[in-house]
């Protein structure tokens, strides 16, 4: 199925001036005006938090009990954002919703139910409430540490309270590599060694450090200077839950999305990567890479130049690690763009977001030319 919703020249309240948005050291001026915390330009933009051990998808176990009527009829997750419905009362999530309502490549299925094909009004939303606070009141246990809560609390729960949540050492800035469960930082702080160390020897391991956040910050510059190019196209592209379609592989790339954008059709590949070997952590961190596949017309000749970036979509439940495919030239001879690292985490919260919640991307793409 093909995926991808309206081309946008540029993004909405952003001026086409490359002095809209500036850059001091890590913090951005964000070139997008609509302040809403679902807009992917502002949540590309946002400074956000340095604890990138707390970027995970929607913890804890699903509801005992729970009819299948409360499962979003086309992705099959439990919703946990705003819940929409048809005309004849069938559920569907937020991000579902969009799709479904904008995804022009889905045709006569623009705008119906998946489910019983009953119109279905991008302006004219019908919410249920209802089905929200249900889903919202049930009770559910923290598959970390077992604690009951409300599902509405699960997620700040393990972002500041679950003892099980992975957190940094506290003497990260200076170098300390460790990270683990949070009931155990109290005994590493006590042996960590990173306190007692000279000067000469931070700046050692220091030195490093700086120059990533260096070359972050030069990215996130030829990222806001990709943005004001003109022939910028705005797909939003969705990976279904993997769990029900196929028993996915790891450390090889599969398709799992089809799209149009600047008059070709493309692919969106993706790889599940496992730990490198020499990872030693108790939880070593796995990852996701995407990457584009151009799928041209039969006797297709000739060269297409392109920039892009992939962000996390409006939905996405986690945020993509900045990355930029720069005038990147495909043609017959070379139909695969790069691959570009979009998460990192534990391999069982890959596993969660990847199998079992979905992924919404943002492929912001530009095309530079055609010979």
């Amino acid at each position: 199925m093909f995926s991808g919703d309206s081309d946008a020249v540029t993004p909405a309240g952003s001026s086409s001036s490359s002095s809209s948005t500036s850059l001091s050291g890590d913090h951005w001026d964000n070139p997008c005006e609509c302040k809403d915390e679902r807009c992917c330009f502002c949540r590309l933009f946002d400074n956000g938090s340095d604890d990138d051990l707390a970027n995970v998808p929607l913890p804890g176990a699903k509801p005992t009990g729970l009819p299948k009527e409360f499962h979003c009829i086309r992705c099959a997750t439990i919703p946990v954002e705003r819940i929409f419905q048809c005309q004849n009362g069938h559920l569907i999530c937020e991000g579902c919703y969009q799709v479904q309502v904008l995804d022009k490549m889905l045709c006569e299925a623009l705008g119906t139910c998946p489910q019983c094909s009953v119109r279905m009004y991008r302006h004219q939303p019908n919410r249920n409430i209802a089905a929200e606070r249900i889903l919202s009141e049930m009770k559910v246990t923290c598959e970390h540490c077992g604690t009951k809560m409300l599902r509405s609390l699960l997620r700040s729960h393990f972002r500041a309270e679950c003892p099980e949540r992975l957190v940094y050492c506290k003497y990260r800035l200076i170098g300390c590599p460790w990270y683990g469960p949070a009931s155990e930082t109290t005994g590493h702080d006590e042996s960590c060694e990173w306190p007692n160390k000279t000067g000469a020897e931070l700046v050692e391991f220091l030195s490093p450090l700086q120059a990533e956040r260096e070359a972050r910050t030069r990215l996130l510059e030829q990222i806001r200077d990709m943005l004001q190019l003109p022939n910028l196209s705005v797909r939003l592209l969705h990976v279904l839950p993997q769990g029900a379609i196929r028993q996915f592989p790891h450390n090889e790339f599969v398709e799992v999305c089809k799209f149009r954008s600047h008059f070709q059709r493309w692919s969106l590949l993706l790889n599940w990567q496992t730990p490198a070997d020499n990872d030693a952590n108790p939880q070593p961190m796995g990852s996701l890479h995407l990457r584009l596949k151009l799928d041209p017309q039969e006797n297709w000749n000739s060269k297409l130049v392109t920039s892009y970036t992939l962000v996390h979509g409006t939905h996405s439940e986690v945020l993509f690690l900045p990355n930029l495919c720069e005038r990147f030239e495909f043609s017959p001879n070379q139909l695969l763009g790069p691959p570009a690292l979009v998460y990192r985490h534990t391999m069982p919260h890959c596993k969660k977001l990847l199998i079992e919640r979905g992924i919404y991307v943002r492929l912001l793409i530009a095309s530079i030319g055609t010979y």
